[in-house]
């Protein structure tokens, strides 16, 4: 089946009747792997297995590159004119091969597309799960299996990434970080190392990942996640001031008065209460400067927002490393999601999402104080290869993700349920419950178009449930809607 023919539901219901799905092609480029994770979505929500989409689209992608790869290495072996099963001939062709090729396979797109070398998919039904297959039509020699055998084995050694990257890091052999990479993946997601499989028939080389219907969760543990760990179960509680404040943004008889008063207690809030009421999100014919008129002009839900967001950011940067990088991300974001609810017609979700914007990447604080070395590396290898959101990484190198800190943090500190699950989610939209659905696809949005213009993200990492849900028809319509958001922000920051 051609790759632009590809309908993802109608694909999922012949593999729930049996039928095996093929997809091929020549080059793994973004249209390509945007069907092929639209389809490993809707495969897994069908086994009832959607928070697994992350693993199982990091995974595949290895998987297909490395496929690409070795497809490239073969067609550059013919074209020079070298005997690939000649020991002298494989080490001078493999050394050019890394250098010319292997950091830029573009450059080999089009001599793939020519010399029909393809990459095939097969996802097929079987009693105990579902079986997707990769299968390149080249053959692996031997000694190239027997080494990918022999790195297999010992990246089942390692409990997590921490225990391996440096090793890792330090390789010659490209392959070896990815297979690493993968077995983590399988080993911690709980579908398990026995799953994964290469094989060769002497004309193709296929790789087996089995999607078990039934998965038994993983519980890594290492010294930082332990450290994590004891570090939100020591975090403070709110100040009484706070604590009060808030108990006056719920009283219908509180007066503006009272709680202006008690916010200029504390400068800190003062300043954020000022700043929002100032900025775009609220109309204004002059500049507000007294608490009392911010407060009239945001409102008491927004107020609320405003005391538990300062109030969470004054405990963190007095208990951990100051990120202003961090909060200026979120401020961003917390701005970006309010409009975005505006322009879906969400005005019921307005305040909401523009706090689960501010405190989204509450649990990054944390990671980054705990470990700097080893997360500025995961970033590294996010960017570097490609891989969706830094959660993945985060939990096969540490145990657990930023987003998983930030939802310990929510619920240490009694937040209500939709920004738990916002934070919780914020990279991971389609695990959202139903009823907070909405919070979390607009923080989940708004975190991407933020990301996508310091090129952590692209377009084609969106989720298509998500676009749908909104109406948001194609890569085009989202980069529209982005443009128009951004020139608001942009507007904002200089007024």
């Amino acid at each position: 089946m051609v790759i632009d023919a590809l309908k993802a539901s109608e694909l999922v219901e012949n593999l729930d009747r049996g039928k095996p799905v093929n997809i091929a092609f020549f080059y793994p480029d973004q249209n390509v792997m945007k069907a092929l994770n639209s389809l490993f979505a809707k495969v897994l929500s069908k086994m009832d297995l959607i928070y697994l989409l992350d693993t199982l689209v990091t995974i595949q992608r290895e998987v297909i590159i490395n496929a690409a790869k070795a497809n490239a290495k073969r067609l550059y072996f013919l074209e020079r004119g070298l005997d690939i099963a000649n020991p002298e001939q494989y080490a001078l062709g493999m050394s050019n091969f890394r250098n010319e090729i292997v950091g830029d396979l573009e450059q080999a797109r089009d001599k793939l597309a020519k010399s029909g070398l393809k990459i095939r998919i097969r996802l097929q039904k079987t009693a105990n799960g579902v079986l997707i297959s990769v299968i390149n039509n080249t053959p692996i020699l031997p000694e190239e299996l027997s080494r990918i055998t022999m790195r297999m084995e010992r990246a089942r050694s390692y409990n997590d990434f921490s225990e391996a990257y440096e090793e890792v890091y330090d390789s010659t052999e490209g392959a070896g970080l990815g297979i690493v990479l993968v077995t983590l993946l399988l080993k911690n997601s709980g579908i398990g190392v026995e799953s994964y499989s290469i094989t060769s028939d002497g004309t193709s080389t296929k790789c087996d990942v089995m999607i078990p219907l039934e998965i038994r969760p993983r519980e890594v543990t290492t010294n930082i996640k332990t450290e994590i760990l004891r570090q939100v179960e020591g975090l403070p509680t709110f100040p009484k001031h706070i604590i009060e404040l808030q108990r006056l943004c719920g009283d219908p008889d509180a007066s503006i008065g009272e709680i202006s008063k008690r916010i200029m207690i504390d400068p800190s809030i003062t300043s954020d209460v000022l700043k929002l009421s100032n900025s775009a999100g609220f109309i204004t014919s002059k500049r507000i400067e007294q608490v009392s008129d911010a407060v009239m002009t945001i409102g008491l839900k927004n107020l609320n927002a405003i005391l538990t967001a300062s109030s969470a950011r004054q405990i963190l940067d007095k208990r951990f490393s100051k990120f202003e990088q961090i909060w200026n991300h979120c401020n961003k974001t917390a701005f970006y999601a309010r409009i975005l609810a505006m322009k879906m017609r969400l005005p019921k979700i307005m305040e909401s999402v523009f706090l689960t914007g501010l405190l989204h990447d509450l649990g990054k604080i944390v990671l980054l104080s705990t470990d700097l070395e080893l997360t500025n590396w995961i970033s590294e290898m996010v960017n570097n290869r490609k891989i969706r959101t830094s959660t993945i990484m985060e939990e096969v190198s540490l145990g657990i993700s930023h987003s998983s800190i930030g939802e310990l943090i929510a619920r240490h500190w009694a937040f209500p349920e939709y920004l738990t699950e916002s934070i919780r989610c914020h990279h991971s939209p389609l695990n959202a419950p139903n009823e907070y659905r909405d919070q979390v696809y607009i923080t989940y949005l708004a975190n991407m178009f933020c990301g996508v213009e310091t090129r952590k993200y692209d377009y084609y990492y969106l989720e298509g449930e998500v676009l749908e849900r909104y109406g948001i028809a194609s890569i085009e319509d989202a980069q529209n809607l982005h443009d128009e958001i951004k020139g608001r922000y942009e507007t904002d920051s200089r007024s």
